[in-house]
């Protein structure tokens, strides 16, 4: 599986943290999806746990454990 690019994942999910937001892997897949952002960002957000992201360093983080980006 290719890498995705944080920059890329970033970029999508950004706003929703920012507002204060706390996604889970659901709600970050369907948003990849309604953007229609690349495979490689949809497959990295895929690899998140049923848990909510509590914040952009913490959804890094998950996402380099996972070996995704």
């Amino acid at each position: 599986m290719a890498k995705a690019s944080w920059d890329s994942i970033e970029a999508l999910v950004r706003d929703w943290f920012d507002q204060g937001l706390k996604p889970d892997r659901s709600d970050l897949v369907d948003l990849a999806y309604q953007q229609n952002a690349d495979d490689e960002v949809i497959d990295a957000l895929d690899t998140l746990g049923p848990r909510p992201v509590e914040s952009l360093a913490s959804l890094r983080e998950q996402l380099e454990k996972n070996g995704v980006l």
